[in-house]
């Protein structure tokens, strides 16, 4: 699919396909997900009976979590080998979901359409121009007294930034444009597409460590690589997370 310059850079479709070839190594069951899918429950609440979107769904993971604890689910995803994992990913699992191969940019839903829209990864891809308007299109379907969930990688974390930094400079750097946040950069995009009341967290200060050379086995050595030390908040956590409930 063309790029919608200047919102997202030329052939995103195409680098997050070359992506999907590495989500058969992710384990749900790991600590870092274990941590992760905790953070996301305590925003969420109880899945169970509810609609959630998630918009730009790669492997598909997490919302197979939120399927196996009674959610209903839409995918949402620009490109087709990733949709097409998630989708055999739930087909595994025994789980159905709703599938849409679509912009999320301009998604063909109706205004209020879900209980929860959340990503998570993604707006960092974006130029602010597109965070912004895939921010602002993410409320729109949310309904009124839902929650709108968007976790990115944390500029913050020192760590990561560096690994990146040392991952291109090696040409290993397989994840395209990617323009991480702190949480002022973030307030400031939510306000631009009008969010009001968003509150923002970040927890995970060991999973940047696993960017640098030897950081993963050295987390392992010092006994850091568990859920508790992983879901620990701190301001230099990997994971910074906007959540905005839409007034109802």
């Amino acid at each position: 699919m063309a790029s919608d310059e200047p919102y997202q850079p030329p052939d995103i479709a195409g680098v997050w396909d070359k992506v999907a070839a590495t989500y058969g190594s992710i384990d749900p069951r790991a600590p870092d997900y274990q941590a992760y899918h905790r953070h996301l429950l305590e925003a969420i609440g109880s899945p169970a009976g509810r609609s959630i979107c998630e918009v730009g769904c790669g492997s598909g993971t997490t919302s197979a979590l939120l399927a196996s604890l009674g959610a209903s689910i839409t995918l949402v995803d620009l490109a087709e080998r990733s949709l097409r994992f998630a989708r055999e990913h739930f087909d595994r699992l025994g789980l159905g979901a709703d599938y849409a191969r679509m912009n999320g940019l301009r998604m063909a839903f109706r205004d209020g359409a879900f209980d929860v829209v959340w990503n998570g990864g993604v707006i960092e891809h974006f130029t602010d121009e597109g965070k912004t308007a895939l921010l602002a299109e993410m409320w729109r379907v949310t309904k009124p007294g839902g929650l709108l969930l968007v976790t990115v990688p944390n500029a913050r974390d020192y760590p990561f930034i560096a690994g990146k930094t040392i991952a291109r400079w090696r040409g290993k750097w397989i994840f395209g444009f990617e323009d991480d946040l702190t949480e002022a950069r973030f307030r400031d995009l939510a306000a631009a597409a009008a969010i009001p009341g968003p509150e923002f967290g970040a927890h995970n200060p060991v999973v940047g460590w696993w960017f640098l050379p030897w950081g993963r086995s050295l987390t392992r050595r010092l006994g850091l690589d568990t859920p508790e030390r992983h879901a620990r908040a701190s301001r230099f956590g990997h994971v910074l997370t906007l959540t905005a409930r839409r007034p109802a």
